[in-house]
């Protein structure tokens, strides 16, 4: 069993290849308003939000960062350089590079999924002990 997140969705699949790109996970359950995906250390679970939930984010528009949230998640990817360029194909962005910041084993930046959930995207700088 992987440690993992369950991040709630009005766009399940939109949302899961955000997660899937940037952090390189696969498929390992998939069925309407369900989709798991996993790597060899973590798992996501994104499911549905219940119809007519408010707060559903304008289609074609930046997502704007759902802040007043008491968890941020954090992943690590290979390059926040990288994710950066990818994240706005994918519906969400990373914040500019001057909003990039070095802690301990690495460097870190918040970033926003394609339907405003912030999270936190790092970069290790040296090999995990």
């Amino acid at each position: 069993m992987n440690s993992g997140a369950v991040i709630f969705a009005y766009d399940v699949d939109r949302v899961a290849r955000f997660y899937e790109t940037l952090l390189t996970m696969s498929p390992v359950h998939v069925e309407p308003g369900l989709r798991v995906i996993s790597s060899d250390r973590t798992e996501l679970v994104i499911h549905a939000l219940p119809p007519g939930t408010p707060g559903a984010p304008t289609p074609g528009t930046s997502p704007e960062p759902r802040e007043d949230t008491y968890i941020k998640p954090f992943f690590v990817v290979p390059s926040l350089a990288a994710a950066r360029e990818i994240a706005p194909l994918l519906g969400g962005y990373v914040l500019p590079a001057e909003r990039e910041f070095v802690s301990r084993r690495f460097r870190g930046c918040n970033a926003c999924d394609p339907e405003g959930n912030v999270v936190q995207f790092r970069e290790l700088l040296l090999p995990p002990s």
